[in-house]
């Protein structure tokens, strides 16, 4: 072998070594555009990721607040029901009140006159039971009764009373 042919080969490995660098930097390159690409198409996605959630957050924040429109409106009229369930039976109960607070006043009217009327009869009866123990009279077209001389005289703030013998006579 001879330098010549020495020198070619070592030309031709050279060569190869250079195209292989070259192809090295051009893969090398590649992988970075495709590494920025990868990157981009994933902020992409992120981004895409982002505004299609919160595209459906807003979406389900929709549907909530419909739901509970619907809700509302369903529930109203059983809302209104209670309302005046509650409404008149408080008025029920106010009236039955009222009736009863009537009738204990009635009722109380109607006691008083019933102590009136016995403490009249209880005195009338006093005066009964003193009657029979006195002789009662017309003397001269006048009421006049009997007394006993010999019986003890009671004296009050209103004059001079005579005691009754209870004897029976």
């Amino acid at each position: 072998m001879n330098d010549t042919d020495a020198i070619r080969r070592l030309m031709l490995a050279v060569e190869r070594l250079e195209r292989a660098a070259d192809d090295q930097a051009e893969q090398a390159r590649l992988a970075h555009e495709a590494l920025q690409r990868a990157q981009a198409a994933h902020a992409t996605l992120a981004a895409a990721r982002d505004a299609d959630e919160a595209a459906w957050r807003q979406a389900m924040h929709r549907l909530f607040e419909e739901q509970q429109h619907r809700t509302a409106l369903a529930l109203r009229p059983a809302a209104t029901r209670a309302w005046r369930g509650l409404i008149a039976s408080t008025a029920g109960i106010a009236l039955l009140a009222l009736a009863l607070l009537l009738l204990l006043e009635h009722e109380y009217a109607r006691l008083q006159d019933a102590r009136a009327k016995a403490d009249a009869a209880e005195v009338s009866a006093q005066v009964q039971a003193a009657l029979l123990h006195v002789d009662i009279s017309s003397c001269g077209g006048r009421p006049c009764i009997r007394l006993d001389r010999d019986t003890p005289a009671w004296t009050g703030r209103d004059g001079e009373y005579v005691l009754v013998d209870g004897s029976g006579r």
